[in-house]
Formats: structure tokens, sequence, C-alpha cells
């Protein structure tokens, strides 16, 4: 970020220091313990996990090995913790760090970043307070707000079905994201895909509304178990959020793609109405967990100090 001045840039962090100690109250009081992860990732494995991640984007350190500077602090965080994990652990974190990206224009970039992990509990109990924790930060920051609901089970149900490489359900799931439905068409029709996969695929995006409204129209799309089990989940967080006042801050998005693809189950972004991009994402990551030796329970989410503070000024 640039300053116009010193006194500029100096306002600006104390402002920074105020929000960051407002946000580490709210998870201090919901009995979450801060940690400090690592900053350097393996860059082989890291990118094996996150193949949809450009390389370029990367901050690279070569040395007897090549590192990557924290492109993400979830994995981070588990590749630590579950090697030794004990039975019937359950852990309630919070961080503030910052992770970095790589841009051809504008070079190195440093994302602070706060963010939670609910680890050991696979119940909806954590998928409740999880959702609620992101609602209440939501709506201390700012009044026009909105928390969008994907499942990645019901889209990676779907894409079992179509068959696909990892190449070409990498580029699929990109165009997802952009929600370019032109050049999905086109691109299935390349590929040969079944006209019923290639319909339910292209309405994805309306899928979109409130949870109650989305289930009814993706009832009749599903195709198999892992897609029932997207759009059961899905139910299940409808119940909850019925429970409290944030109804109306809530919406369904079944095209919903996370930026890595270690998300199995429900996901979340959060949103402001003057800010470009989502403050907040999330979402249940169990498999991720596997990956570095046991499976156990794990949902959380990350915050975009900088944005929240953006929309919180504007």
């Amino acid at each position: 970020m640039k300053y116009l001045s010193i006194e500029n840039e100096l306002n600006y962090s104390k402002r920074r220091y105020e929000f960051t100690k407002e946000i580490e109250s709210i998870f201090v009081e919901n009995n979450y313990v801060q940690i400090k992860p690592s900053i350097f990732e393996d860059y082989d494995n890291f990118k094996a996990m996150n193949s949809r991640i450009p390389t370029k984007s990367m901050v690279k350190i070569a040395g007897d090995k090549i590192l990557v500077l924290r492109p993400d602090i979830t994995t981070s965080i588990i590749k630590s913790l579950i090697p030794r994990w004990e039975d019937d652990l359950v852990l309630k974190l919070f961080y503030h760090s910052t992770v970095y990206k790589n841009d051809a224009k504008e070079g190195i970039s440093e994302i602070r970043q706060f963010g939670c992990e609910y680890l050991g509990e696979k119940s909806m109990e954590a998928d409740r307070e999880i959702v609620n924790l992101s609602l209440d930060i939501l709506q201390k920051f700012g009044e026009k707000f909105i928390l969008e609901i994907g499942n990645s089970n019901y889209i990676n149900g779907l894409l079992k079905e179509l068959n696909l490489n990892e190449h070409e359900e990498n580029r699929l799931k990109s165009l997802i994201l952009r929600k370019n439905k032109i050049e999905i068409k086109s691109y299935l029709n390349k590929l040969k895909v079944d006209d019923k996969l290639l319909d339910i695929v292209l309405n994805l995006f309306d899928l979109n509304g409130s949870i109650e409204e989305v289930l009814l129209k993706a009832k009749d799309s599903c195709i198999n178990d892992l897609m029932k089990k997207g759009l059961k989940e899905l139910e299940e967080i409808s119940i909850l959020i019925k429970e409290t006042n944030y109804k109306d801050y809530t919406n369904c998005d079944l095209s919903m793609i996370g930026k890595f693809d270690y998300y199995e189950g429900i996901m979340i972004k959060g949103y402001y109405a003057n800010v470009y991009k989502e403050v907040l994402s999330g979402g249940r990551y169990d498999s991720l967990t596997e990956e570095f030796g046991r499976r156990i329970g794990a949902i959380g989410f990350c915050i975009d100090v900088d944005g929240l503070m953006e929309a919180s000024r504007r």
C-alpha cells in the first residue's frame, strides 16, 4: 500500500493495530488460542496439494531445495500439528500473520491475515461455531455485508461424473470460478461431455439464493451420493442459521469454488457492499489433514485485514 505522507502511514498503522486488537479479542472471548505458523513451505509439497495455484504467483527461495514464502497459513498449521496429533484432542486456534504473493506487475505483496482453525471436531457444532463467528466479525465492522455459503461436496460429486483428468478438471474449475458460462459450454463440448451432465454444470449458476431455494432447485440435479451429502450438509446449516438473526445476511451459491483445492464440505466467503473482493473465506478441510498422516475434523476461515479496514472506512 502506498501512502501520501509519513503521517498518513502512521495513522493507518495505528488504525490497523486497533482493528487487530478488536479481532483478537473476539477470538479470545470464544476460547481460541493464538499460534505462530512457519513462514516457509516446501515448494513441491505445496504445489502437489494446490495444483490450481499458478507457480508464478509463489515467492520462491532457492537453496538446497526450493521453498516458498507461505502462500497459505492453514497448510502451514496442519503440517506442523498433524504428525504430533493425539487421540481425542480438540483445538481452537487463531493466528495473525502474513501470506506472500508474487504479481507480475506489482511484484511481491504481503497480505495480512487473521484466521482461526477448529481442529478435532467433526460434528455440526464446529460448523455452527465457525459460521456464527464469521457472521459476528462481519457485522462488527460493517452494516452491508453478506456471507455466501457453498459446499464442495456437491460440485466435486458433479465433477466426478465428468471423468476428467487433473488438467481438465482444474481448467473447468477456473472457468466456474470466473462464472464464464459460454466458455464452459464450449470447453465441455470439446471434451464431448454428455448433454445431461453439460446441462447440470451450466445450471450451477442458477443455484444461487436462499439456502431453502437452492435446495429445492438442486434436488433434481443430484446424481450421486456425494452431491446428496453436500445438500444434506447445507440443509443442516440452514437450520442453524434459522436459529440466529443472520438469515438476511446469508446467501447460498452452489457454483462456489475455493481458491485452494483442499476444501471438503461447507465453504464460506464474506463480502461487503463497497469492496470488490471477499474479505473473509474458509470452510471445512478434513481431507487436508489426511495428507499429513491422520484424518481429523478441521474447519476455519481467514480474514483479509486491509480489506476489512477498507470496508469499514468506506
